[in-house]
């Protein structure tokens, strides 16, 4: 049943990031609020990028989608885990009470993001990345060398041309800013 896919999708809502306990951060998030900055991250990134920003936000709107049944698993719990990750197996079942054409393109895309074989996924996995670090850097303002060490370490990982240009900007960004500027109608830059 339709249903039971939407309802199981909500239980990302209440699934908590496990990473951050890592670097004791209070300032925690679920897996869906994660995925829903990465979705608007991935759309931009795309249509600056002249690639398809609907296809890049709903790849990275599903890109955790198994963590519903799996649990949120960091690097560091992957790092023990057998490879390739079983995200392709979680999503077909998931996805077998749908009806075909809903679960044929969820399909399709989940097959897209495990690949990175287009520029949306290698963009979405970037929006994956850069969400990470904007919480990071919201989140260890007062611990500066921890966030250092982190948005480093997430850095890394970043490969196209628009997120790592996205990302300095990120990185050269007060994470308050954009507030005064809203309100005081400053026009950025």
């Amino acid at each position: 049943m339709t249903s039971d896919f939407l309802y199981e999708a909500g239980v990302l809502k209440r699934t908590t990031r496990s990473g951050w306990p890592l670097a004791r951060m209070a300032n925690r998030e679920s897996v869906a609020d994660h995925s829903f900055r990465a979705a608007l991250i991935a759309m931009t990134l795309a249509a600056m990028a002249g690639a398809d920003p609907d296809r890049a936000a709903a790849l990275a709107l599903l890109h955790d989608l198994p963590e519903a049944r799996l649990g949120d698993m960091h690097h560091l719990t992957r790092r023990y885990l057998d490879e390739p990750k079983p995200f392709q197996r979680v999503i077909d079942d998931q996805t077998a009470p749908l009806p075909p054409p809903a679960r044929d393109v969820i399909r399709a895309r989940a097959a897209e993001w495990v690949d990175q074989d287009t520029i949306e996924a290698r963009i979405a996995r970037d929006a994956d990345t850069l969400d990470s670090v904007m919480h990071v850097r919201e989140s260890l303002a007062d611990r500066p060398d921890l966030q250092e060490r982190w948005v480093d370490y997430l850095a890394e990982s970043v490969t196209t041309d628009v997120g790592r240009t996205v990302l300095a900007e990120i990185r050269a960004t007060d994470p308050d800013a954009w507030w005064p500027r809203t309100v005081t109608g400053e026009s950025p830059r």
